[in-house]
C-alpha cells in the first residue's frame, strides 16, 4: 500500500468513520506567557504567592520539564518566552528548548525592547539579538510555529516604523517578527514592517472594559487586513499593588479567566496569548500555587475540552473582499474534492499539535485533494505539507535512535511496588512483594537501549503521581526522557489515570486515549490501551480498534510492532483474553511482526498466531513480559497453540534489537536466574 493512498484512506476514516468526539475540532493554539528571569531572591520581592513547586530558580531543568507537562496537560500548546541576549537568558532559552524539543512542545519569543525604566533598548541591541535569534532558532523545530519561528517584540510602541523595519528586515526570511501595539490604530502605522501583532493586554478586566471584545476585534480585522498573524490576549486576573500600582481584576474562582477567553476567541484569533503562565508579581498566573492550587489549570482543561468556533475565521483569507466568518469557509456547492481537502486539513491540525493557523484561502470546490491553503505569512512549502499529511491523529512522529540499521528496546511491565501501604488490601500487606524494580532498572541501564517500552501496570497499587514520584521514579524513573509507556488497570486505580499522565506528560499521548504510534528507526511502533472500558470500548467499530486500523494504512511499513498491557494469548494466571480479539485482527490484517504485553507476572513467548490463536508463519508473535520487579505469578497450563517459551519465577527485562528487515530478542534475567529465551524473526512479507 502507498503512503499516498494510506493517507487518503485516513482521511476519509477520521472524517466520516470516527465518532463526533473523535472528530471534535482541536481548540486555537493557546500559548501561555513564559518567564525565565528568576533567582531563588526573586521570590522575596512583590510576591503574595508562590508556587507549588518551590521558590526555583529559571535554570533548574526539571522545573522546566515540570512546567511544559502540566501545560500540555491543560491544553496549553506552547510558551511565549520572555527574552533578549543576556549570558543568563540565553543559556536558560536553550535548556528550554532542549526540553521542549524533546517533549514536542513549541517555544516562540516576546522580545524584551525596553529597559527597566521602559525606555527602548538601543536599536543596534535589538538588531544584534533579533540576528542572533535567527542564527540559533531559526530552523529549530522547537521554535517553528506558523512555518517559521515567531518573535513579539514587546514596546514595539516606542520605535518608529522605520526603526522597526531596519532591526527586523534582516531577519523576516527565517522569523516571523509581530508587533506588541495597543489599539488598530497604532498597529496601522507599523503594519508594513510586521508580520502581525500580539496584544499583551495583562490588566483587562471584563467588568471596567465593557467594549473590550469590540477593542480586539478591531485590531484583528487591522491586522487581518494587512495579511498578518493576530495572537488575542486573555487573563486569569491581575493585581499591580504590589509593583506601585493600584488597579486589581478579581479572578472570581475562574469566571473571569473564562469570560477573558471567549472574548478573545470572540476576535477571530490566530492563536491565544494566555497572560500568564509564572508572572506572580502581577498575579497573572495559572501555574500551580500556594494560594490556588491547580484550580487555574482545571479551569483551562475545561475550557479546551469544549466546543470551539467553526473553521471560518481559522480558514477564511484575510484579504478577500466579502468573505468572512462561515461564508468564508466553504463555497456554496462543495465537491467531494473540498471535502477531502477539509479532512486533510483537519487531519494535518491533529497530528502536528500546533494547527497552523495562520492558514488563508478559502477551501473551494476547485481545490485539489490534500492541498493546504497557504499561511497568512509566508506558509509552508510543498514538501512540508506532504510530510504533515502523513501523520495521522495520535501520531507522535519519529523518535531519536542511535542506529536505523539496530534500534535496541528494553521491555517489561507490572514494575514498582507501593512506596507506602496506605491503600492496600490486608492481603496485598501480608504477601511477600520482592519489589526487584530496582533490579530490573539496573538490567535496563545495562542495554543502554534507544527506547524503554513500559508496559502498564507500572506503579502499584493504584498510580496516583504521588506514589509514581516517591516509587517507579527512584527506579525506572531514570529513563524517563525515552520511555514509551501504555497505561494498566492499576493506572486507573486513580481517576481517568491521572497520576499516571500527569507523570509521564506528551509521552503516555492523549489522556482521554492513552494510545499513540511513532517511529523507531525503520519501525512503525503502536501504542494501545487495553483498558478499553475507559476509553469506549475494544471490539470492532470501536474508537481505538477505527483509530488503529487508520494508523497502520497511513503508516504502512516492512516491520511493525504494537504493545498494550494485557495479553491476547497466556498460560499465566489471567490467562487468555477473548477481549482483544478485534486488535488481533487489525493487527494481523496489516502485517504486524510483533506484540508486547504484560499483565500476567511472567515471560511467555508464543509462536507467530493468527487471529484465531492457531501458528501461522505470516501471524503476529507475542511476548508476555510482566516480570518488571512488583511480584511473580505461577504459570499454569500452557496455552493450547503457540507457547513456546516460559518462564516463572524471576524478574527480568526483553531486550529486541530492531533490524529494517527483522528483530532479535533476548529475555535478561535478575542476576543469579537461570532463565534464559532468545531467538530472531524476520518481518512479514504482507
Amino acid at each position: 500500500m502507498t503512503k499516498a493512498f494510506g493517507t487518503f484512506l485516513t482521511a476519509v476514516l477520521l472524517l466520516f468513520v470516527l465518532p463526533p468526539q473523535a472528530q471534535a475540532q482541536e481548540p486555537y493554539p493557546l500559548f501561555a506567557y513564559y518567564y525565565i528571569w528568576y533567582e531563588k531572591s526573586s521570590w522575596n520581592r512583590a510576591k503574595s504567592d508562590h508556587p507549588v513547586l518551590g521558590d526555583y530558580s529559571s535554570d533548574d531543568s526539571r522545573i522546566m520539564r515540570e512546567h511544559i507537562t502540566k501545560a500540555k496537560n491543560a491544553g496549553i500548546t506552547g510558551f511565549i518566552v520572555s527574552w533578549k541576549s543576556t549570558p543568563a537568558l540565553d543559556r536558560r532559552l536553550e535548556t528550554l528548548a532542549n526540553i521542549a524539543r524533546a517533549e514536542d512542545f513549541r517555544l516562540a519569543i516576546i522580545y524584551e525592547g525596553l529597559d527597566f525604566y521602559r525606555n527602548p533598548l538601543p536599536l543596534e541591541k535589538v538588531a544584534a539579538d533579533l540576528k542572533l535569534f535567527r542564527t540559533r532558532h531559526g530552523t529549530d523545530p522547537a521554535f517553528t510555529l506558523f512555518g517559521k519561528p515567531l518573535v513579539i517584540w514587546s514596546g514595539s510602541w516606542k520605535f518608529s516604523a522605520e526603526q522597526i523595519a531596519q532591526a527586523a528586515q534582516p531577519v523576516r526570511d527565517k522569523v516571523l517578527v509581530l508587533g506588541s501595539e495597543k489599539s488598530a490604530e497604532d498597529y496601522e502605522r507599523i503594519a508594513k514592517a510586521v508580520d502581525g501583532n500580539a496584544y499583551y493586554w495583562s490588566s483587562l478586566d471584563p467588568q471596567r472594559d465593557p467594549k473590550a471584545a469590540d477593542k480586539l476585534a478591531a485590531m484583528s480585522a487591522a491586522v487581518h487586513r494587512h495579511n498578518g498573524l493576530w495572537i488575542a490576549p486573555f487573563t486569569p486576573g491581575f493585581d499591580s499593588r504590589l509593583l506601585g500600582g493600584e488597579r486589581v481584576v478579581q479572578r472570581n474562582d475562574g469566571a473571569t479567566l473564562r469570560r477573558l477567553y471567549d472574548v478573545a476567541l470572540s476576535s477571530s484569533p490566530d492563536a491565544l496569548g494566555l497572560i500568564s503562565w509564572n508572572e506572580f508579581s502581577e498575579n497573572s498566573h495559572v501555574e500551580p500555587s500556594v494560594n490556588h492550587g491547580d484550580r487555574y489549570l482545571t479551569v483551562l482543561r475545561e475550557l479546551r475540552s469544549s466546543a470551539v468556533p467553526d473553521l471560518g475565521p481559522l480558514a477564511e483569507d484575510s484579504s478577500a473582499a466579502g468573505t468572512s466568518g462561515h461564508d468564508g469557509m466553504l463555497v456554496l456547492g462543495i465537491s467531494a474534492g473540498a471535502l477531502l481537502a477539509l479532512a486533510v486539513f483537519l487531519l494535518v491540525r491533529k497530528s502536528t499539535r500546533v494547527a497552523v493557523v495562520g492558514l488563508a484561502g478559502v477551501v473551494t470546490a476547485s481545490c485539489m485533494a490534500g492541498t493546504l491553503a497557504s499561511d497568512s505569512a509566508g506558509g509552508q512549502d510543498t514538501q512540508e505539507r506532504q510530510q504533515n499529511v502523513q501523520q495521522t491523529l495520535y501520531h507522535l512522529g519519529n523518535k531519536p535512535v542511535r542506529s536505523p540499521d539496530a534500534v535496541t528496546i528494553a521491555a517489561a511491565g507490572d514494575i514498582a511496588c507501593p512506596p507506602d501501604a496506605d491503600g492496600l488490601s490486608k492481603e496485598e500487606r501480608e504477601q511477600p512483594r520482592p519489589c526487584r524494580e530496582h533490579v530490573t532498572a539496573d538490567l535496563v541501564a545495562s542495554l543502554a537501549p534507544d527506547a524503554v517500552l513500559a508496559l502498564g501496570d507500572l506503579q502499584y497499587p493504584n498510580g496516583s503521581l504521588e506514589r509514581f514520584r516517591n516509587g517507579y521514579d527512584h527506579t525506572w524513573g531514570r529513563f524517563k526522557d525515552i520511555t514509551y509507556p501504555v497505561p494498566g488497570n492499576h493506572e486507573y486505580g486513580t481517576s481517568g489515570a491521572k497520576g499516571y499522565f500527569d507523570y509521564f506528560g506528551a509521552a503516555a499521548g492523549d489522556r482521554d486515549a492513552g494510545y499513540y504510534s511513532y517511529e523507531l528507526g525503520e519501525w512503525h511502533v503502536v501504542a494501545l490501551n487495553s483498558e478499553c472500558e475507559r476509553i469506549g470500548g475494544c471490539g470492532g467499530g470501536s474508537p481505538q480498534e477505527i483509530w488503529l486500523r487508520a494508523d497502520l494504512a497511513a503508516h504502512p511499513a516492512t516491520c511493525t510492532l504494537a504493545y498494550l498491557h494485557r495479553p491476547r494469548f497466556s498460560s499465566g494466571t489471567h490467562g487468555s483474553n477473548s477481549d482483544y480479539d478485534a486488535f488481533w485482527r487489525a493487527l494481523y490484517d496489516a502485517g504486524v511482526d510483533v506484540v508486547l504485553t504484560g499483565h500476567d507476572h511472567d515471560y511467555e513467548r508464543f509462536a507467530p498466531l493468527s487471529p484465531g490463536g492457531s501458528v501461522d508463519e505470516r501471524g503476529v508473535r507475542q511476548f508476555v513480559v510482566g516480570t518488571g520487579g512488583d511480584s511473580n505469578y505461577r504459570i499454569r497450563t500452557p496455552a493450547a497453540n503457540g507457547s513456546e517459551s516460559r518462564i516463572q519465577g524471576v524478574y527480568g527485562v526483553l531486550s529486541m534489537t530492531l533490524r529494517p528487515d527483522g528483530y532479535d530478542w533476548r529475555f535478561v534475567a535478575e542476576p543469579g536466574a537461570q532463565a534464559a529465551d532468545s531467538g530472531s524473526g524476520r518481518c512479514s512479507a504482507r
